[in-house]
């Protein structure tokens, strides 16, 4: 595949976006009207939305840190979003301050947000934000600035949380990851997430159900998937203790509300290449 098949998404304002919307929950800060009338909606049929970007991020910060401490100094994080604190450069640089960063993401919002920032506090030595879809693996890889900061015969950090269900089963997802663990170095990480309800009370899943039917009227439609579905992910690779859990019982720093209907909706774990 190649950028002709996948183009970056322009900016769209009339449209929720994903990586907007997550910002929405994440901050409670709504760039655009279009978003604060959409995450209305989304709060009136999952008032657990707030917590559960916050289970997310709190993952996605806490596998970074596990991959730093485990000598990890280089990252690629496809689908990241717009920048916001905890982000994996911050998270990378408290353990290793010479880490290296690229971002990727298809929304040229997020990217033009991402270059602003990393301009303005003089990163872009160590930091990239890469225009590219998580569906064109090896534009990823190659792309010069993935080069410039990502040596590929070293260990990096992979992360994909949260973007597998932006990725319908017509796009071939478990095809996509194999094509991109293929290019991964011996002794990398791989960190994903993925929105479930399977194993959420009746309640909550009914909610889940109703916010991915919101989603269709945006630019990026969700899918769900059951724990089975996510563990495929991960065909390949090892899975690090304690395995698939849901996102705040991935090795937590704090003990963990098992009463949270938040909880149960977001499915995450580590992988080693051997």
């Amino acid at each position: 595949m190649s950028d002709n098949d996948f183009p970056a998404r322009d900016f769209d304002a009339s449209r929720p976006s994903a990586a907007r919307m997550y910002h929405y929950y994440l901050s409670g800060q709504a760039l655009f009207d279009v978003d604060k009338i959409f995450g209305e909606q989304v709060f009136a049929a999952f008032p657990h939305i707030g917590a559960w970007a916050r289970h997310n991020r709190g993952f996605l910060g806490r596998a970074v840190g596990f991959m730093a401490s485990r000598g990890i100094r280089q990252f690629l994080d496809i689908g990241a979003g717009l920048p916001a604190t905890g982000s994996t450069h911050e998270v990378a640089r408290a353990v290793a301050p010479r880490a290296r960063v690229v971002y990727v993401d298809n929304n040229t919002e997020a990217v033009a947000r991402g270059l602003r920032l990393f301009r303005e506090t003089d990163a872009l030595a160590t930091t990239a934000f890469v225009d590219a879809d998580v569906r064109c693996p090896d534009d990823i890889f190659d792309h010069p600035e993935t080069r410039r900061l990502i040596d590929l015969d070293q260990p990096l950090g992979l992360l994909i949380v949260s973007v597998w269900p932006f990725v319908p089963d017509s796009d071939r997802p478990y095809r996509l990851m194999t094509q991109l663990r293929d290019r991964l170095p011996r002794g990398s990480y791989v960190a994903m997430s993925h929105a479930a309800s399977d194993e959420a009370s009746d309640e909550v899943a009914r909610g889940l159900a109703a916010v991915a039917e919101l989603y269709k009227r945006t630019s990026d439609p969700v899918t769900l998937r059951r724990r089975d579905d996510f563990a495929a992910f991960y065909d390949g690779l090892e899975l690090l203790a304690p395995g698939i859990v849901h996102a705040p019982e991935w090795r937590p720093v704090s003990p963990v509300d098992m009463e949270d209907p938040a909880r149960p909706c977001n499915f995450a774990a580590v992988g080693y290449k051997p």
